[in-house]
Parts: C-alpha cells; structure tokens; sequence
C-alpha cells in the first residue's frame, strides 16, 4: 500500500491548530450573539417605589457629603456591609447622584437592558423635584457624565459587576433630548435578595438632607433592622464628620427626621449603639 502524502487526508499540525483557532472563534461569536439578543429586564417594582441594588445602599459608594466635597477616589474599597465589596474609581458620588441614577433606572425598567432611555433635562428635573434653570441643566449634564466616567466593582452573594453606572449616552443640544444606555450586566446585582423598593415620595421629602437620605436608604434594605454601632453608621455613610460627637449629633437629628417622616416609628442610640423601629406597611408585612 502506498504511503499517504501531507495533503491527501491528513492535517498538519498547524493547520489543526488553525482549525481549531476558527471553530472556537465561531463558538464565541454565536455566543456573543445569543447574548446580545438575549431578553433582560429589571424587576417590575411598583410605581411609587425605587429598585435599588442593596449593594449600593449597604455601602459608601453614594456617600451622604456635599457636592462640594466630593474627592477623586483611585481603586478604594469603600466601607460596607458584611457580604459585600464595593472598589471604586473616579469622582465622589453623593445621594445626589443616587436619586438621579434610581430615577434613571425607573424609567428604564419598562425596557430591556441595554436599549434607550429617552427624556428630556426638563422631564429629569421636575422627576427630581429640582428647578429647571439654565444652571440645574449644567448640574444635571455634569452627573450623567460622572455616572458615565467612574468604574465600580461590587461582589455580592458570589456575582460580581464591574463597570460603569451608565454605559453610555447622548444629547440633542438643541432640544435637551436625552438617550442613555444601562449596562445589560447591572443585573447582576438585581437577585431576588439583593435589591430594596425604597419609597420613593420618602425620599423626595428628605430633599437634600444626605445623612437622613443615607439612613432612609440603608435602613429600607432591612426588613427588621439590627442594632448597629455609630460608627459603622459613619463608615458606610460616607460621612465626613471624624468627631463621634458630632456624628452621634448629626445621626440622632437625621433619626428625628425619619421619625417626623413616618418611616420609623422610633429609635434608641445607647452606648454609642443605635437600634430603630420601622413603621409596619401593608407591603412590609412584621
């Protein structure tokens, strides 16, 4: 029998290989495919209510400061909760920025991941209960380009996200039409555990109150809240204040408002813990 020659029904080794590059190259295409056609929607909360990640308001990344007072943090792992890890890049982000981007994220739910948002600044401002001057348009367009330029990587219940908090976005300057792109792998951090419908009619009556909005947020993420310490308090609220006694002060008046609010139905700060009783809703059932 004579002996095959290369090329009568054998491969050579780089040609294998060059097989086997192109097959996996499919492979990964038709993935990638599947992916971007792919349905995925946020959860469906009700209309009066704002789904937050619990990782976001468990944590400092949107700290209870003033706009004045942001820094430029580089890879920082910010103070959270036990379960969660929160690394982030890029300017401060404040409660301020928090209520713009749960707003965002409202109006995007009706839609899949990764599609359009479409508004206009007027729309945003009045949804934020803001005025609608030339000066609010300027603030508005600076905290979507904030939202768009830091880098987050949180960790919780074993997923991980990292990236933006918008993926990306545009402008008709003449119009002040708005479309902004949510990354489809925020959903990440929507689990059936990890996210809180926070009242959001709450919320707005804090106005720019950043300690109460901190609390109201980070205590609507628990059902039955445990005792805590002020200062894991100050940790995860981002808060500035590096006197305790000042803290304890600027804490148990933010409490008082969340009283007066009705959300909590008391509180008790003793021996620097701080335990409080939230109102029983119909949809919070004791």
């Amino acid at each position: 029998m004579a002996n095959k020659t290369r090329g009568e029904g054998t491969d050579s080794p780089a040609e294998s290989h060059s097989n086997l590059e192109s097959r996996f190259a499919r492979l990964r295409q038709a993935a990638q495919e599947r992916e971007a056609t792919e349905v995925i929607q946020l959860p469906l909360w009700p209309e009066a209510k704002r789904g937050t990640p619990n990782s976001f308001i468990r944590s400092a990344l949107f700290s209870a400061i003033q706009s004045k007072d942001r820094q430029f943090l580089k890879e920082v792992t910010l103070a959270s909760q036990d379960g969660i890890t929160v690394k982030y890049t890029g300017q401060q982000l404040n409660q301020e920025d928090l209520t713009l981007w749960e707003t965002l994220v409202h109006l995007a739910k009706e839609h899949p991941l990764g599609n359009l948002c479409t508004f206009t600044a007027h729309s945003i401002l009045k949804a934020l209960g803001l005025p609608t001057g030339g000066e609010q348009h300027k603030q508005l367009h600076s905290a979507l380009i904030r939202l768009t330029a830091c880098a987050v990587q949180v960790t919780h219940e074993g997923k991980t996200y990292f990236g933006p908090l918008i993926k990306s976005g545009a402008k008709d300057e003449v119009t002040s039409h708005y479309a902004v792109e949510l990354n489809r792998q925020l959903i990440r951090l929507y689990g059936e555990t990890q996210w809180t419908a926070i009242d959001w009619k709450q919320r707005r009556q804090l106005g720019r109150r950043p300690l109460a909005q901190a609390l109201h947020a980070y205590f609507s993420s628990h059902r039955t809240p445990f005792p805590v310490t002020l200062a894991f308090l100050r940790k995860i609220t981002g808060s500035r204040n590096a006197q305790p006694a000042g803290f304890k002060r600027r804490c148990r008046a933010a409490l008082e408002e969340l009283v007066s609010l009705g959300f909590l139905t008391s509180y008790v700060i003793e021996k620097e813990r701080v335990m409080v009783y939230r109102t029983r809703t119909v949809d919070r059932p004791e």
